[in-house]
């Protein structure tokens, strides 16, 4: 293959692995559709991942005739009270269900829909939203930039090595510095404007996407000393930093991430008007 068709099958490649990342995970949002026992067809996305001060913390539904119902939310974790919180789905008028809470603290609730005096589900038992503070577009689109650029050159360098192609030094150290601004100085940003820290990784704390992004480092690092020393085992470090970066992409998004403890604050505020 000539390097114009390593570079667009490394670009689909990284599409594959970013879709991946972008649509799963605990905070994708909850879709379906269903049929009411009266036979009423809806349509709903629960969201799982909320902005605060934002307007995604809302339930999307959609019927083919009028329906009412009620959402039953609590703070995730804790003992608190269950709080119902009436509506009437609208295509045209988003259902909000509860207040703002503090950064990283979690909603559990679940959605109802009441005919003639009786409840049926609408969604899972249990959907467990989180709050996150909002991440400025000069932070957060960098951060995305590099990190998918880090991923790209990781592709690249790899079939490469597999194609026994000549590994080249300086896009070793590019990708690291893709990984280094992208993970360890954007990421770290993102993550305090989104949840306060500014790392809970490793020492600090077990969150899996700081992890996730602490060990492809070391493969790189291994591959760069090895690059800048001519080694004959470049390859194999090449390889192996790949594939374990790879692993680590294929680990969805946000899994043991930063989670409040509620047992330091207070109690939540009234829910909102439906």
């Amino acid at each position: 293959m000539n390097k114009a068709s390593l570079w667009i099958l490394s670009f689909l490649i990284t599409a594959v692995f970013a879709l991946f990342q972008r649509t799963t995970g605990p905070t994708y949002p909850v879709r379906g559709s269903l049929l009411t026992p009266s036979g009423i067809k809806v349509s709903y996305r629960l969201p799982r991942s909320c902005t605060i001060g934002g307007n995604d913390c809302v339930l999307k539904l959609k019927s083919d005739k009028p329906l009412s119902g009620v959402i039953e939310w609590k703070r995730y974790k804790t003992a608190d009270a269950v709080t119902a919180v009436p509506f009437t789905a609208s295509p045209d008028r988003p259902c909000p269900f509860a207040p703002d809470q503090p950064p990283a603290g979690k909603l559990e609730y679940a959605v109802y829909a009441v005919e003639n005096g009786a409840r049926s589900l609408i969604g899972p038992q249990k959907v467990v939203t989180r709050f996150k503070g909002a991440v400025p577009g000069r932070i957060l689109i960098p951060h995305i930039f590099f990190m998918f650029f880090f991923m790209l050159f990781s592709v690249r360098i790899a079939l490469s090595a597999l194609m026994n192609q000549p590994v080249l030094k300086h896009t070793i150290l590019l990708n690291l510095f893709f990984l280094a601004a992208g993970g360890f100085v954007l990421g770290p940003l993102t993550q305090h404007y989104a949840f306060g820290p500014y790392w809970t990784g490793i020492p600090f704390g077990h969150d899996l996407t700081d992890n996730k992004t602490l060990a492809p480092l070391f493969f790189w690092l291994a591959a760069a000393v090895s690059a800048m020393r001519g080694g004959a085992h470049l390859r194999r470090w090449v390889l192996a930093a790949f594939f374990f970066t790879a692993a680590v992409y294929f680990i969805p998004h946000s899994v043991l991430g930063s989670e409040l403890d509620y047992s330091t604050v207070g109690k939540a505020g009234p829910a909102p008007a439906p």
